[in-house]
């Protein structure tokens, strides 16, 4: 059995790579044990997104990788210890605030003891060129097609079956390929992130990144959970409006009700110590 580490994309535990003998394409194994959940099967769309590797450590893009899943012995992955965790879709033309905004709530949701995970289509792009050597040409050919979004769709899955909270933060120009990521994830949030087009052109020149979109190309959501002016309103504002979303959907727990919920741990504690005798 040989070993292959992903790395430097995400901030979660090394995912193995576990090749069986007398075979040359490898599956996910994660270190963790457990089965394979009810209703996840792979996403035959995004059968190219992600190859298996071969004895030599290189990428395999020969057959489509989900259709060895369904007849390897011995799948793995996290086991799910608590809830389901849901998906943050952040979409809209670039420069219009998805990184700055999932980074904030990133922030507000780990503060409160949430386990959050951001995939991020330019540092997806990235990785894929350092690690996995694909063309920088191919990347932004494909960074914005449907199969691109069916391979985020396909990592927001797994995050979210084990209680994470995912924020995808993609430009994600077809109503197409959102669809599908809604269809494919139960606990989805479609978040609309727009300005006027001076403030969009502003930021990409600070940032020194240019748009590998025309807006022509960009299918606006019809109907999404949250639509933001990212120009109207600062991004700290703007991480609050989905706060108070998530609250009231009951995504995440008030705060008010993780005070009451510390008061009433409290009073166990006490009334042990009274039944102890420690207290009066």
């Amino acid at each position: 059995m040989s070993y292959g580490w992903m790395k430097g994309l995400f901030s979660v535990d090394p995912v193995v790579f576990d090749t069986r003998e007398g075979k040359n394409v490898s599956i996910l194994h994660a270190p963790y044990g457990g089965s394979r959940p009810h209703g996840l099967h792979p996403f035959p769309n995004a059968r190219k997104a992600l190859g298996g590797m071969t004895e030599e450590g290189e990428p395999c893009m020969s057959q489509p990788l989900h259709s060895q899943w369904s007849t390897w012995p011995g799948w793995s992955m996290i086991s799910a210890m608590s809830a389901p965790g849901f998906t943050i879709w952040l979409t809209g033309l670039p420069g219009t605030g998805k990184s700055t905004l999932a980074s904030l709530l990133q922030q507000a949701l780990l503060a409160r003891g949430y386990k959050v995970e951001i995939i991020d289509r330019y540092s997806l792009a990235v990785w894929l060129r350092r690690e996995l050597h694909v063309l920088e040409d191919a990347c932004k050919e494909s960074s914005d097609r449907p199969g691109y979004d069916a391979f985020i769709t396909y990592l927001c899955s797994l995050l979210s079956h084990n209680g994470v909270i995912t924020i995808s933060a993609s430009v994600s120009p077809l109503r197409m390929a959102r669809r599908y990521a809604r269809e494919q994830l139960p606990r989805f949030i479609e978040v609309y992130l727009h300005c006027q087009d001076q403030v969009r052109d502003l930021r990409l020149q600070q940032q020194d990144r240019p748009s590998v979109i025309h807006e022509y190309l960009y299918q606006a959501p019809k109907s999404p959970e949250l639509s933001i002016d990212t120009g109207a309103e600062l991004p700290e504002q703007s991480a609050l409006r989905l706060l108070e979303y998530l609250e009231q959907y009951g995504y995440i727990a008030p705060r008010w009700a993780e005070h009451r919920h510390e008061e009433q741990e409290i009073e166990i504690v006490k009334e042990r110590l009274r039944a102890l005798g420690y207290l009066e």
